[in-house]
């Protein structure tokens, strides 16, 4: 019978072996680099348009070397919420090691969801804008 303890170092050990894969594979392979196994936007790929998204791998790459400046310019968005993302998956991974149900009020508010859902909207039809100053916002 696996107790509550080695439940916790078992998911400790598989969250580190999996996040560290993860840094390892995207700190060394910088996906604007023909050879590297990384997925295509599907919305680019099929219909020539920058979703939200475009760009977040390559901004990774980057925010990994610490070259923020160049992170920022394949995807504003996902730098600027960057330390949201890690506050949301870090307290997921609590709760997940060890079985806790800590929620933030913050993310059940209806106003901050939809305001969240809307900026990340605007920012995908903005960034497809082919006029200056929203062009500085595309992905090279």
């Amino acid at each position: 019978m696996v107790t509550k303890k080695n439940r916790i170092i078992i998911k400790l050990c598989s969250i580190l072996l999996l996040g560290g894969a993860f840094i390892y594979y995207f700190f060394f392979n910088n996906p604007s680099d023909k050879g590297t196994v990384f997925l295509r936007c599907p919305s680019n790929f099929i219909f020539g348009i920058n979703c939200p998204g475009c760009g977040s791998q390559r901004a990774i790459h980057h925010l990994l070397h610490f070259e923020f400046l160049e992170a920022l310019r394949f995807n504003a968005l996902l730098i600027i919420i960057f330390p949201l993302i890690i506050y949301i998956t870090l307290i997921w991974l609590y709760n997940f090691v060890f079985e806790k149900q800590v929620r933030i009020k913050l993310f059940y508010n209806n106003k901050f969801v939809w305001t969240l859902f809307c900026v990340v909207i605007i920012y995908g039809i903005i960034r497809n804008i082919n006029v200056y100053p929203f062009t500085l916002i595309t992905p090279p």
